[in-house]
């Protein structure tokens, strides 16, 4: 087995997915569950209920004539549809082909994209990575098996998957060939197409690959950018030879408008004591990618300039010793998750402002009434203020300006969750179970941490 987690991705620990599951309503002493059907619905009888339809086929023709012809009315139609729907409708006649390719209906169109899913996707020392995801929603499970079984069949076959990156619907894939050399292609799940990217030469023995990250934003242009960030000091044997105690990285970048790869020229160098930064991960906000270090200072990319900078202001961190609980992008704000209390569970949820100038507090989360249904989310034999104690990630967070929710996916002992923070709401995604290869299971079954949002688009890759 690879070092690196080489190897094809497991098919678990096993994600069974609970459907039409109910809702838990906590409070700081007591839950009870929420019936899981919907809290408003329609009698036979009601007054929305379209009574004595006309029957006159020459009143339908009409209508449907009426539509054809009204271009706004049909782009609104069109923009509900899925992306494999809007493909096959091209072929129609020329005024559709005319909507449906145009760059701002495409922009439009990705605009009102939601997050429905994510991919899941981790690495562990000396395993195999595991690929699998979570839906928000039943009737999204099963596009959701054909996305992943679609990534199996196209790349296990002549490499093996050992990162992945995502950006608003768009999926970066490395993979480790037999040779030992690596490849990258780009997938599209919303349309299941995927392309092979040209091989990076620079990737030789002196200059290591350290991770791959994707930028693309569908509102300003259908074209995206691949980030590849390589070792620009030795290899590691020959530091600790030479006695070398800091770290340099380079940064390569591929643009799908010109389809080739350039070096940027820029070179990285951190100390070496601190570790290095969490590449694999990179946020896509304001034009450039972002990285947080284990020390919680923020790395940012400049995709235009090509250049790396510290110009953002580091998150405060309440505990110093505390990892990274989260850091990413939702609805167009960027987010920091850091304890504030582990003998409370107390977490605090800031935003970045408008003006970049400082992190303000946006939630104050307690989420100690979890344990009430979820007592495993906390081992008691370590100390309360000790962070160690906690058996659960924080896998992904989503904001909703125009529904006013916060939502968090938690991946926990056997469970993966979902919790709507404003209204304290509880709803179990899915089950989690060990596999054959598992070492240890109480470990495995809840280090869900990379958490990658499935958005639809129609860019072609």
């Amino acid at each position: 087995m690879l070092p690196d987690g080489g190897g094809s991705p497991a098919t678990g620990p096993l994600i069974r997915h609970i459907f039409k599951a109910e809702e838990t309503l906590l409070r700081p002493s007591t839950a009870w569950p929420v019936a899981g059907k919907s809290r408003f619905s329609l009698s036979p009888d009601s007054s929305n209920t379209l009574k004595n339809p006309p029957q006159d086929c020459s009143y339908i023709s009409a209508a449907g004539i009426v539509v054809a012809h009204n271009e706004d009315l049909l782009t609104q139609i069109l923009l509900c549809l899925p992306p494999k729907s809007l493909i096959r409708f091209q072929c129609v006649s020329r005024g559709w082909l005319s909507i449906i390719s145009n760059p701002s209906f495409r922009r439009l169109y990705c605009g009102s994209s939601n997050t429905r899913a994510l991919f899941l996707f981790r690495k562990k020392w000396r395993k195999n990575p595991e690929l699998n995801f979570i839906s928000f929603s039943d009737e999204y499970v099963s596009s959701m098996e054909t996305a992943v079984s679609h990534l199996s069949s196209n790349f296990f076959t002549d490499g093996e998957i050992t990162d992945l990156h995502s950006c608003n619907g768009l999926v970066a894939v490395v993979l480790k060939l037999r040779d030992g050399s690596r490849e990258f292609s780009v997938y599209n799940p919303s349309t299941s197409q995927h392309r092979l990217i040209p091989q990076l030469n620079l990737l030789e023995k002196r200059h290591p690959f350290v991770a791959l990250n994707i930028a693309f934003d569908p509102l300003k242009s259908d074209h995206y950018k691949l980030v590849c960030v390589w070792w620009g000091s030795p290899a590691i044997t020959d530091r600790f030879a030479m006695g070398i105690m800091n770290i340099s990285y380079g940064f390569s970048i591929y643009e799908s408008e010109t389809g080739t790869w350039r070096d940027s020229g820029d070179i990285f160098e951190i100390d070496y004591a601190p570790l290095h930064t969490f590449f694999r991960n990179g946020v896509l906000w304001n034009g450039c990618l972002h990285w947080i270090t284990d020390w919680k200072a923020i790395v940012c990319f400049d995709l235009d300039k090509e250049d790396i900078n510290f110009t953002l202001p580091s998150p405060p961190a309440s505990m110093e010793h505390s990892g990274i609980w989260y850091f990413g992008e939702s609805g167009g704000c960027m987010y920091f998750i850091d304890m504030n209390n582990p003998g409370e569970m107390l977490f605090d949820v800031f935003e970045l402002a408008s003006g970049c100038s400082e992190w303000v507090l946006k939630h104050h989360l307690n989420l100690a009434p979890l344990t009430t249904l979820y007592p495993s989310m906390v081992d008691e034999e370590f100390d309360h203020s000790d962070d160690w104690r906690f058996r659960f990630r924080l896998t992904y967070f989503v904001e909703d300006e125009n529904e006013k929710k916060a939502r968090l996916v938690i991946s926990l002992l056997g469970k993966v969750i979902l919790y709507d923070i404003n209204d304290m709401v509880v709803k179990e995604l899915a089950e989690v179970g060990p596999t054959d290869t598992d070492d240890d299971c109480r470990d495995n079954l809840y280090q869900w941490k990379d958490g990658y949002p499935v958005m639809k688009t129609l860019t072609y890759v």
